[in-house]
């Protein structure tokens, strides 16, 4: 899902990070202007009496200019705090941005721990095994900027690697000599993002390129996708986005994916992130360093299988889909480090496998598994 969906925030980011350097770029340009002073001009001596009014007159504008050198001076010394006021709010907008939407933070790392809960596997149409069924993953996220043309957009690459650990006990039904197996995902995602404007209001389009290889090397799964969101509502305590996702993929059976972007901070303090179709979570700041969540959030995986046997295909994907619901705590370590831990239930939806370049309900296993409990432990880069 961190390099499958699509999210608004990265986008928003890019917007707010574009303005910052604008009103530093306008305060640097005020801070290097010279002050202006007001000068008179020495009188022509022709007439004494001329003479004596350009003088008294001189005399009067010199006692004013040092108030107008005083009253210069302080209106730039105001424009500048302005400037470094809104770099410092648009800072925070990008913290707050990172902080609901951990897949687009410069870099983390998580482990979760998933409960042991019970596998019903079905091999076409057929129940085949029951077993005890754990897993334990870890995922390493970096997010890298390659090239930015300020308001004509921004290209960053996406680096993924997931290793699963599965884990079989008390198996009936099937003889399985490995009851533990260990499966390495990585994948690379470049994407395209501007910013424009439509009907009047702000329109966020993307184009990204998804690739991703398993244990045997090669290409085993790839995706193209295009992605435009419209800004419909935009104020202190609300955001509302909404757009659709087109996706390109020799086993997706849904090309066009609804997309929706609410965010809206409650009188109690409490913000509520709801996001089609990564998440629904309610966050509350407990102090400067620690923040409190609760909330469902998507979660999926693929890993890649070779088989030998003639009744299934030789090369094969196992995707899976999963909920995960509970509390969270994050708290900041220092200036750049981000350390939280989530628990609750993991509920699966899809556990199922089919061929490698086969359309995902043309599957040949289907697996129902217990929800059960799971623990996260992450750490993330923030670079405010």
């Amino acid at each position: 899902m961190k390099l499958i969906s699509s999210t608004l925030f990265c986008a928003l980011a890019f917007l707010i990070a574009a303005s910052a350097q604008d009103s530093l770029a306008r305060t640097e340009k005020v801070e290097d202007s010279p002050a202006r002073t007001v000068r008179a001009q020495d009188p022509p001596p022709r007439f004494a009496r001329a003479q004596d009014s350009l003088t008294r007159f001189t005399s009067a504008q010199d006692s004013l200019a040092p108030t107008a050198s005083a009253h210069d001076s302080s209106a730039r010394f105001a424009i500048v705090q302005d400037s470094l006021a809104k770099v410092q709010l648009k800072k925070a907008y990008i913290v707050d941005l990172l902080l609901k939407s951990p897949g687009m933070r410069p870099a983390m790392i998580s482990t979760t721990f998933i409960s042991r809960g019970q596998l019903e596997g079905n091999l076409k149409g057929k129940n085949i095994l029951s077993s005890d069924f754990g897993q334990q993953r870890t995922e390493a996220l970096l997010n890298l900027p390659v090239k930015n043309w300020g308001k004509s957009g921004m290209v960053t690459a996406t680096i993924l690697y997931a290793r699963t650990n599965y884990q079989l006990s008390d198996i009936k039904g099937l003889d399985i000599t490995e009851s533990s197996l260990s499966k390495n995902t990585v994948g690379l995602t470049t994407t395209y993002r501007r910013v424009d404007s439509l009907f009047g209001r702000m329109f966020v389009s993307s184009a990204s390129v998804v690739l991703l290889t398993g244990d045997g090397g090669g290409i085993n799964k790839y995706a193209v996708m295009g992605n435009g969101m419209i800004l419909l509502k935009k104020s202190a305590q609300t955001t509302l986005m909404v757009g659709i996702q087109v996706i390109i993929d020799p086993t997706n059976i849904t090309p066009v994916i609804p997309l929706l972007v609410y965010q809206k901070q409650l009188p109690n303090g409490v913000d509520l992130n709801f996001t089609i179709p990564q998440q629904l979570t309610l966050r509350k700041t407990l102090s400067k360093n620690c923040w409190a969540s609760f909330g469902t959030i998507l979660s999926s995986s693929v890993s890649f299988f070779n088989y030998s046997s003639p009744n299934i295909p030789r090369n094969a994907n196992f995707s899976t889909l999963d909920l995960k619901t509970g509390p969270g705590v994050e708290y900041k370590l220092g200036k750049l480090l981000l350390a939280g831990v989530s628990a609750g239930l993991w509920t699966p939806v899809m556990y199922r496998q089919y061929g490698r370049w086969e359309k995902s309900n043309r599957y040949f296993f289907d697996g129902k598994v217990d929800t059960t409990p799971y623990i996260n432990l992450n750490l993330s880069l923030i670079p405010f």
